[in-house]
């Protein structure tokens, strides 16, 4: 098996398909040309001497170039390392340390890298891939059926998890993930037709751009269509000009598209809008169904378990926080107790997964693989429910709830009834010590433009709609909201916001 294998598996009356466009400079690649251009930087790095098991890694940006390298890497058997082409080069050594890498290819000069650490690694600048790519290839395509085949349960991919509490961790995934992600597929998302383009702005060093996204469009035949970054109106314009049929991404950029006066005259060649990686409110689910005439799909998933767990397609969350069911035939999903007992349909626990592809562990970090990978279980550490008809309904992260002497509180709850009030684009709710209770609730709001809202009028507006002790005890209003790169508000961010306040507060006093 290969991932590369959805490349080169391609008819001949499909070879002139456009396989990839990269919107940020109008390159467009057919599948016969993507196949051509991986097969000759698979043979630029053959030629180098790296082989089957060696660890490259790729910090690059959503680009062809960032395909080609990892179908060319995955060509000769290799690891792919995918990190965020955010980093800055101070950052990249715990990266090059932690994975093995014996090759770097990077947007960063050489320099920039070496001048931090005495790496063996090999750095490759892109441009050096980018001339490969100018110049053109002869290669033929027939030279596919000579990609490496992994074995089941040979590493091919490490992908790197944010650490809220530790370093990075580097999940590793074995071949087979990437053919079981394309089952989970089958069974409840998408079936591309050539003629579609799916449109590919999150990370491709994230799971969600390099499997949730490529994977499937290779496999049918269609062509993704990368773009640099989001920004909601490069987006719109990009949807319009080049007739993008899927679209991917996180709850803030669906928000943002929203706030776009314009965005409904750019969307008529959507077919569908997927939203995952962080909670969807279901404001932005209603506003985006009236906007566009279309359901703002999700899915529920992690890194761990190779992206999809459920998905909920073709139709509204009901209640909040349902993310749709599992691909019964692929994945076990269970809801369980402290005790790792299944529970009943409605009662809250954490959620388990299990079954073919989900990771093999954390690169190096053997306590943290026996914590989160037991007796074949990926624990997730999320908390929720299932529904009657197998639905999950998502209550938020374990190490999220907030403890108010003793009662615990799941920070969406809160963060659901702030979201439907009129007026609000966002809020976090964390919570913050209190000497009485333990903890309280705080919570964190962002208004549209224009609109004015008072603390009083939300705690009000709150204290109708949840118990007294979910109130949020203080609320701060925000601009803008810390990010992490695909979009999730980062609340370890806010709680060292809060805390600056205390501190100013008490050298002020």
């Amino acid at each position: 098996m290969n991932y590369c294998d959805w490349l080169f598996n391609t008819d001949s009356n499909e070879l002139e398909n456009i396989a990839v466009i990269d919107a940020e400079n109008n390159r467009r690649f057919t599948y016969l040309q993507l196949q051509q251009q991986v097969l000759q930087v698979a043979d630029f790095l053959k030629n180098k001497g790296y082989q089957q098991g060696d660890v490259i890694l790729s910090h690059l940006y959503n680009s062809a170039e960032a395909a080609i390298v990892h179908l060319a890497i995955q060509y000769l058997g290799g690891v792919t390392c995918l990190v965020d082409p955010l980093f800055k080069a101070p950052e990249l050594p715990y990266y090059i340390n932690d994975s093995g890498a014996k090759c770097i290819i990077s947007y960063l000069k050489k320099n920039e890298i070496t001048a931090l650490t005495d790496t063996r690694a090999e750095i490759l600048n892109v441009t050096e891939i980018e001339t490969l790519i100018a110049n053109g290839s002869n290669y033929s395509p027939t030279n596919g059926s000579d990609s490496y085949r992994y074995r089941v349960g040979e590493l091919a991919l490490l992908l790197y998890t944010s650490g809220s509490t530790s370093q990075p961790k580097a999940v590793m995934l074995p071949a087979e993930s990437f053919g079981i992600f394309l089952q989970k597929n089958d069974d409840g998302m998408y079936h591309y037709q050539p003629t579609d383009r799916i449109l590919c702005f999150v990370p491709f060093s994230h799971g969600f751009g390099s499997i949730s996204i490529l994977i499937p469009s290779l496999a049918y035949k269609a062509a993704t269509v990368f773009l640099r970054s989001f920004h909601p109106i490069k987006v719109a314009q990009v949807i319009a000009a080049e007739n993008i049929t899927h679209l991917f991404g996180v709850p803030t950029h669906y928000q943002q598209l929203l706030q776009y006066k314009d965005i409904h005259s750019h969307l008529r060649s959507l077919k569908a809008a997927f939203c995952a990686a962080a909670p969807l409110n279901t404001d932005t689910t209603f506003n985006w169904y009236r906007t566009t005439g279309l359901y703002l799909d999700e899915g529920y998933g992690m890194t761990e378990t190779c992206t999809l767990i459920t998905t909920r397609i073709d139709r509204l969350p009901e209640p909040a926080g349902n993310v749709g069911v599992t691909a019964k035939s692929i994945l076990q999903v269970e809801v369980v107790d402290d005790q790792h007992n299944p529970v009943s349909p409605g009662v809250v626990g954490e959620i388990r997964v299990k079954g073919p592809g989900i990771m093999l562990g954390y690169l190096n970090k053997p306590q943290d693989t026996a914590e989160r990978l037991q007796e074949g279980w990926v624990y997730t550490g999320d908390l929720g429910y299932k529904l009657d008809d197998g639905s999950l309904v998502l209550s938020g992260r374990k190490t999220e709830f907030i403890n108010v002497a003793g009662l615990k509180i799941a920070p969406l709850e809160i963060e659901t009834v702030l979201n439907s009030f009129s007026g609000v684009i966002d809020s976090a709710a964390i919570g913050i010590a209190n000497n009485l209770y333990g903890e309280v609730v705080k919570a964190f709001v962002q208004l549209k433009p224009d609109v004015n809202v008072s603390e009083r009028d939300l705690t009000k507006y709150c204290s109708e709609k949840l118990a007294g002790f979910k109130v949020p005890k203080s609320i701060t209003f925000i601009e803008t909201f810390p990010r992490n790169n695909l979009g999730k508000i980062d609340k370890k961010a806010l709680k060292g916001f809060e805390a600056s306040l205390d501190r100013q507060e008490v050298v002020s006093g």
